[in-house]
């Protein structure tokens, strides 16, 4: 009996452990306004490691160098920025008070700290205050750079729009040959991600162009296989 009791508790004891050494909490810094929220910007524990929530998932998945790895850092930058990855109806870089990812580690913090939401948390939202009165928010259309990059054989492209139009987003060779139509249609105002992977295409330069009547932008990726 007492053999058992140890083996659980010792069992216990070192899943406390694993949950607590899961954190990494360095990545704190690596974000706009992580203090705020600490380690529960990724994980649903406020020790770190273990369950992450939606930001978490999408930093993992997604904007860590190198690449999903333990020891990998925070992507922080316009792609990240414009996801809502908790959705709430909030992008990340508006909950953090940087809402075009300009931020960088090593600067001062943006925005007002009393104002900063958890990205990770759909019940944590800015109040209709602090948007309304935030000037960084987006404005514009923009097309943010795809990631990764170069890729193989899937990559995301995100852009955002300010208001409903029509919108068409597609892929081209370095001939102007149009290859694939991603989007085509009507949209809301809204923050957007569409993957792409590349089938039946050789390694080298693609574009993507995303054109909405009024605007038009082009940006380059590169297939390596």
């Amino acid at each position: 009996m007492k053999k058992t009791l140890i083996s659980v508790t010792m069992a216990a004891i070192f899943l406390s452990f694993t949950l607590i050494m899961g954190a990494r909490d360095w990545r704190v810094s690596q974000i706009p306004n992580g203090s705020k929220f600490n380690c529960q910007n990724c994980h649903i524990s406020s020790l770190g490691g273990g369950t992450r929530n939606g930001f978490g998932i999408e930093v993992w998945n997604n904007f860590l160098d190198p690449f999903q790895n333990e020891g990998g850092n925070v992507v922080w930058g316009s792609a990240l920025a414009a996801l809502d990855s908790d959705g709430d109806g909030f992008s990340n870089g508006v909950e953090l008070q940087d809402p075009n990812g300009d931020w960088r580690p090593g600067q001062p913090q943006p925005g007002v700290l009393s104002e900063v939401t958890n990205p990770g948390d759909p019940n944590s939202k800015p109040s209709p205050n602090s948007i309304d009165d935030f000037t960084g928010s987006p404005e514009s259309i923009k097309l943010f750079d795809n990631y990764p990059n170069p890729f193989n054989p899937s990559t995301k492209i995100r852009y955002y729009i300010p208001e409903a139009s029509d919108v068409r987003l597609e892929i081209y060779n370095q001939s102007g040959e149009l290859l694939y139509s991603l989007v085509e249609g009507f949209q809301n105002q809204g923050a957007y991600e569409v993957v792409f992977t590349a089938a039946n295409l050789s390694s080298g330069v693609y574009f993507y162009i995303l054109n909405t009547g009024a605007f038009s932008e082009i940006k380059k990726m590169i297939l390596l296989k």
